[in-house]
């Protein structure tokens, strides 16, 4: 590393560039001095790789971890993202009104992070976007009992090729920590799809298709448009179309929604200018006495963990229809001991879209931060049900502000429109098609 931060300083002195933090000199002997600090904190002096924690690019599929079942493929991935963008697959709505209107992006866009841009995601039934789906509501077409509202956040898809089981319940998919739950699958609900023996992605990509009113895609645009049909038959040659198929390459695109980025990423990569000075100050917090990364590690900064946090569920003025109380992995599992547990979920690019915690109800990192600090639970939670690792956080005001700095602005990809596409075969507006949303998107 100390070669590299000397050769990096002849570089930059050479080129006269700015750090972005001050002038040349201490500022910039201070961070070489932080690049090494962080380095050391990373990869605990030398005992692991800072490799561990690179996300690979989106086309390199020989590093992005893949279900053996579903193996990546360029054409793959096209007819994924573009299945995942199409309106045209809200075929079988509850409401004629709401045919063709929606797409998985309604509730997973770019600019949202590829998560959704209210607390609460409307698919079928809502009406308008704003600048990035926060000014979506429920259309006035219908009733609000036929509304395909969310009963917790939408979480992002960005680094879901590094989760083994989905949903915050983690339910959906047959392996990883699900490998000996079948008996709590049933024929209904989130693991109904579960003895199809895919992995998380897979499975909750088939598992939304009929969730949210996307399925049935024999019958649709897939089997009548020339595009489609020509990319089907290099993906699936000779194979029927289906809703288990048309998940699966759902499910690739997903796989290749990266991260990679954002400052912390090309920091890791070698670019040791990726970063502010602050922002390397809240790395160092994060990997160092706030012990987030204890829970929040690897590529993703997630894990297949569960904790209970006492965070509370969907609720404000702004959820439309009020879900019944959530015992996270424990309603899965019918276990009291992972009652009010939920997944811990990925970190980069939460400032896109903040609505935080399973139940959205955080609006900034900053109170997610403050939250951890006071370490005490929003919920009245049955003695001993708190995870033992919640407790109160004691950071100096630097070290909580240069921590969010981190979170907020070394943890964002900028460049999360590159997962968009320009249009879908149907024509449709991206990633809503109901009349108000495309007048808010300006599609024609």
């Amino acid at each position: 590393m100390r070669q590299l931060l000397l050769i990096g300083c002849l570089l930059w002195l050479t080129a006269g560039c700015d750090t972005g933090s001050g002038t040349i000199g201490d500022i910039e002997t201070d961070s070489f001095e932080l690049d090494e600090k962080l380095e050391r904190l990373i990869t605990l002096e030398g005992q692991r790789k800072l490799d561990n924690f690179i996300l690979p690019s989106s086309t390199d599929y020989s590093q992005i971890p893949q279900d053996p079942r579903n193996p990546l493929t360029a054409d793959k991935v096209l007819l994924g993202q573009l299945l995942f963008h199409e309106p045209a697959l809200s075929l079988y709505t509850k409401r004629v009104e709401g045919r063709g209107t929606v797409s998985c992006a309604t509730c997973h866009h770019a600019k949202a992070g590829f998560a959704a841009g209210r607390q609460q995601s409307i698919g079928e039934g809502g009406s308008g976007w704003g600048e990035k789906g926060e000014a979506r509501r429920p259309s006035s077409a219908f009733p609000l009992e036929d509304v395909d509202a969310t009963p917790m956040r939408s979480p992002s898809i960005l680094n879901v090729a590094y989760q083994r089981v989905m949903l915050w319940s983690g339910a959906a998919g047959a392996n990883g920590p699900n490998k000996d739950t079948s008996p709590n699958w049933s024929d209904e609900g989130d693991t109904r799809f579960n003895a199809l023996g895919y992995d998380g992605v897979e499975t909750q990509a088939i598992l939304a298709l009929s969730n949210h009113r996307l399925g049935k895609v024999s019958d649709s645009i897939l089997s009548t448009n020339a595009t489609y049909q020509t990319l089907w038959n290099r993906v699936f040659p000779g194979e029927p179309i289906s809703d288990e198929k048309a998940g699966l390459a759902i499910a690739a695109f997903e796989r290749t929604v990266l991260a990679s980025e954002s400052p912390f990423q090309k920091w890791l990569k070698g670019d040791y200018r990726a970063m502010t000075l602050a922002q390397k100050r809240g790395a160092m917090v994060f990997f160092g006495p706030s012990k987030c990364s204890d829970c929040h590690t690897g590529p993703a900064l997630n894990s297949m963990a569960f904790y209970a946090l006492g965070m509370r569920d969907l609720s404000g003025p702004s959820v439309i229809k009020a879900p019944p109380e959530n015992l996270g992995r424990g309603g899965f599992l019918r276990s009291a001991a992972s009652n009010y547990t939920f997944k811990v979920p990925q970190l980069y690019n939460m400032k896109n879209s903040p609505f935080l915690g399973h139940g959205g109800r955080f609006l900034s990192v900053q109170s997610v931060v403050d939250y951890y600090e006071v370490g005490l639970p929003e919920m009245n939670l049955p003695p001993g049900t708190v995870t033992d690792q919640f407790h109160p956080l004691v950071l100096t005001a630097q070290e909580k502000a240069d921590l969010v700095v981190f979170l907020e602005d070394a943890l964002r990809d900028p460049n999360l429109k590159r997962y968009e596409p320009t249009s879908v075969p149907s024509g449709g507006c991206i990633p809503a098609n109901d009349a108000q949303a495309r007048l808010d998107l300006g599609c024609n």
